[in-house]
């Protein structure tokens, strides 16, 4: 029981300190978000600036996306100010659509933390 102890408290340090690792700037990540059921990429573009990239899975699934964005935004500014600049994806809302849904982009967007 002695010999893991210690053993135990250096895997909780290094799991503690590998959460915590920056990704390099301009390299893009694949990563997915559990709670949203949210595939999305990451790209960290400058201190307090990141490309996110949240992708289309289906029409009733951009209500999730939205608020994972929201979400993320508030999580990569540590609760602080932000700014979402959206490029593409947003779709419309049409509760009877007339004519079939056409293929939507990917969410692109920047956010700026203040």
């Amino acid at each position: 029981m002695t010999l893991l102890t210690p053993w135990l408290a250096s895997m909780s340090i290094l799991l503690a300190a590998s959460s915590y690792a920056q990704t390099p700037e301009g390299k893009r990540e694949k990563l997915y978000d559990f709670d949203e059921k949210v595939h999305y990429y990451q790209t960290k573009l400058a201190d307090k600036r990141y490309r996110l990239e949240v992708v289309a899975d289906d029409y009733q699934h951009f209500q999730r996306q939205s608020v994972f964005l929201l979400r993320h935004a508030r999580k990569l500014c540590r609760s602080g100010a932000f700014n979402i600049q959206v490029f593409e994806g947003v779709q419309e809302y049409d509760s009877f659509p007339t004519t079939p849904r056409a293929y939507e982009a990917n969410l692109l967007t920047e956010v700026s933390c203040d």
